[in-house]
């Protein structure tokens, strides 16, 4: 990919995949509500003002891609329609461009060999997170209804930490991963997984 739209770009982990893609030597669009908070300045940068539960904001920051990918993140536990709603918007503002990668969380399935600590855990995150979770899976689902060439990473819990650089994942979200990825990795393996096809229509839980 050479051309690509984050949009959240401002938030943690949006503004770690700009800054990866920047030095990967990706033109980058920046999408934000607040396009002065990214504070980059690079001459493959573009940074635009848009705001996903204002669809019609979209259009001009998201056509003209190879590739868009959503940060996009809810701040709290209760119910949210950031994730669902957002990428409903973002779906149609891209168009003509088929790519698209959108972040979700590893908590959204058990792993078959996951053990019974992990499963425990699991209970519980799906009981605290389950206004959070339940708009991932409508998010998820608009996805799989649509025709695009989508992914949606799912990451354990998120971390400040340096990246591994050997992120560890399981395309299709069957395997198991480690308990946290920094958000380093994740923006590594989302930069990487944007031109390999072996994860379209499909989630990928990931790790550091």
């Amino acid at each position: 990919m050479s051309s690509i739209a984050v949009v959240a770009a401002t938030g943690r982990t949006g503004r770690i995949i700009v800054e990866r893609a920047l030095a990967a030597g990706h033109a980058v669009t920046a999408v934000a509500r607040n396009p002065g908070a990214l504070g980059l300045r690079h001459p493959r940068l573009t940074v635009k003002e848009g705001d996903v539960l204002h669809p019609s904001s979209l259009r001009d920051a998201l056509t003209g891609h190879d590739a868009v990918i959503s940060a996009l993140g809810s701040s709290g536990l209760g119910p949210t329609t950031v994730y669902s709603e957002g990428t409903a918007a973002i779906i149609p503002a891209m168009a003509p461009t088929h790519r698209l990668v959108v972040l979700s969380s590893a908590g959204l399935a058990v792993p078959a060999g996951a053990g019974l600590g992990t499963r425990i855990l699991s209970g519980v995150l799906k009981r605290v997170m389950r206004h959070p979770y339940a708009d991932m899976t409508r998010m998820e689902r608009l996805l799989a209804d649509s025709d695009l060439d989508w992914t949606a990473v799912r990451p354990t819990r998120l971390t400040d930490d340096p990246g591994t650089g050997r992120p560890r994942a399981s395309v299709g979200a069957t395997g198991v991963v480690g308990s946290s990825t920094a958000r380093a990795d994740l923006a590594a393996y989302v930069l990487a997984a944007l031109d390999d096809p072996a994860t379209h229509r499909v989630p990928v839980a990931i790790s550091s």
